[in-house]
């Protein structure tokens, strides 16, 4: 025989697991919305242009400088090329590209800063994948101090940045990218497989 308290144990053990089960049950249907988010949000980092800016889907074809000492303006015209991919990521209204570029240190002492101001990319339209960006610097430059710049074009850089201001690319030599051949060149390509 069972002892007198055998039996209301087992009745317990069973509405316990049973609470058990539903607790799971219920778990479960509050982690569907987080998964769903988290679906969601893996569509929209699709459509982000962070590792996507790289040759060839993203190209500098020209970068050149140009003085008018009447004006006292100095501009840097940058040439670029992009994809149909890259086109269509840029279609949507909330992406933009921002353009800066990062002086050599060799020029700092002339153009007083590390950097110039962002710039704003022109919106694709039409199809059309080659753009040209200026940068203008209104600055008083000395014979001496434009034939400096001039030296040092191969340093220039230029760094992307997102609709948030947000670096996601990184060129170097914008002067010499041009020339960029993976074949031949001694420059080397970091995949995220590597990182």
């Amino acid at each position: 025989m069972l002892p007198k308290y055998a039996f209301p144990f087992i009745i317990c053990m069973f509405l316990l697991m049973g609470c058990d089960t539903t607790e799971k049950t219920s778990e479960k249907s509050v982690h569907d919305p987080i998964e769903t988010k988290q679906n969601n949000s893996s569509n929209q980092k699709n459509k982000s242009l962070e590792n996507k800016l790289l040759p060839p889907k993203f190209s500098i074809t020209k970068f050149e400088m140009n003085y008018i000492p009447e004006n006292k303006e100095l501009t840097f015209l940058m040439n670029y090329e992009i994809d149909q991919d890259i086109y269509e990521i840029l279609q949507e209204n909330t992406q933009k590209l921002y353009f800066s570029l990062e002086y050599p240190e060799a020029v700092y002492d002339v153009l007083h800063k590390t950097t110039s101001e962002s710039v704003l990319a022109e919106q694709p339209t039409d199809h059309k994948t080659t753009y040209q960006t200026p940068f203008k610097l209104n600055i008083d430059l000395t014979k001496k101090e434009l034939e400096k710049i001039k030296n040092n074009l191969s340093g220039f850089n230029l760094i992307i940045a997102d609709k948030d201001k947000d670096p996601i690319a990184h060129f170097i030599d914008l002067n010499g990218f041009n020339t960029f051949d993976p074949d031949t060149s001694n420059s080397t390509h970091i995949d995220e497989i590597t990182k």
